[in-house]
């Protein structure tokens, strides 16, 4: 699959961007670009960010320039990418801007559908109910093939897997969750295209990373389908983004604590999956305790020394997440 050839590289590049070996990373991005066009957007922001990176300003420059030309783009936060403040205050920069602006109103202003990628289990029939997770993305949802891939090892724990893509337009190849009211449409939408298969809603788990797991929080909490638990992994104190990021705030989002602070919990189940250097963490913290105090059965299992990311050994703990959710319904198979 194309998709898992583009991961390989990219956890390459990401890779060698942690060990500083900014050289080897360029070089890999400029071979994944190469070989996987339909990723433009993503590796031509790699090499410019590289190559500004290694002090090479024109280049990179030129790197975002040709992109626009091929009508790529990305949002204003996107574009605050540190790597880039090098080249940030010359006007070439400026221009670049206004440009993924305009290309940016350009799209949103096209009609955007919904999607859904499914993944059956091996050993999948219609004899049985089969218990299933559906994964919300994370704010720049990649499409579902790659938002999916941390979550695949669900299929060897005999579950289907449904990977929902928002109709909301965030960035040039990626989508968003900034309005609820459109979210809940396209998570009903998704919801009613798994009528097909064979699941029974005790056995269905919603989940999700960053905004995703909020939205699966909120999904749970608001009954927006028949589900009654949510596996969220580092999932931000907000699902409509907050002014101020989680760094300069101390209490979760306003909006999001309203909706807990007004949800009956009793019967519903959830597990989070956090670091305790998440800039999220003392936020979620709080909501998960006024979760606990409204009814949720729930578990926190906070990761010593991990940011706003998945943790090393994510299948286990993902496994043993399912099971505390799953529990007095589907058991995940040893």
């Amino acid at each position: 699959m194309a998709s898992t050839g583009f991961l390989d590289y990219r956890n390459r590049v990401f890779r060698y961007y942690k060990e500083s070996r900014y050289r080897e990373a360029l070089e890999v991005a400029h071979d994944a670009a190469k070989k996987f066009p339909d990723y433009d957007a993503q590796t031509s922001f790699w090499i410019a960010c590289l190559e500004s990176r290694l002090g090479h300003h024109a280049e990179a420059i030129l790197t975002l320039q040709d992109s626009i030309k091929r009508k790529v783009w990305w949002p204003a936060e996107v574009l605050r990418d540190t790597d880039l403040d090098p080249i940030r205050g010359r006007p070439e920069f400026k221009t670049l801007e206004t440009e993924c602006n305009s290309l940016q109103r350009e799209q949103m202003n096209q009609k955007t559908s919904p999607d859904l990628m499914v993944r059956l289990p091996p050993g999948y029939g219609e004899g049985k109910d089969w218990p299933a997770l559906m994964v919300f993305h994370q704010r720049y949802g990649e499409r579902p093939e790659l938002s999916a891939a941390p979550w695949l090892p669900v299929l060897s724990m005999g579950m289907i897997l449904a990977v929902p893509w928002s109709s909301q337009v965030y960035a040039h190849d990626g989508r968003s969750w900034d309005s609820l009211k459109v979210s809940e449409k396209d998570v009903q939408w998704a919801f009613s295209n798994l009528k097909d298969y064979r699941l029974g809603s005790k056995n269905l788990v919603v989940g999700g990373f960053s905004q995703g797991g909020a939205l699966s929080i909120y999904t749970v909490l608001q009954r927006i389908v028949p589900v009654r638990a949510f596996v969220a992994v580092a999932p931000s104190d907000w699902i409509i983004p907050e002014e101020k990021p989680a760094t300069e705030r101390q209490l979760p989002s306003e909006d999001f604590l309203s909706i807990v602070e007004a949800s009956d919990c009793r019967g519903l189940r959830g597990s989070i999956i956090i670091g305790d250097k998440d800039p999220f963490f003392p936020k979620i913290e709080q909501l998960y305790e006024l979760l606990v105090e409204k009814g949720l059965d729930g578990r926190m299992q906070v990761e010593t020394g991990l940011g706003h990311e998945y943790p090393e050994k994510f299948e286990d703990k993902l496994r043993t997440a399912l099971d505390f959710v799953l529990e007095n319904g589907a058991k995940m198979p040893v």
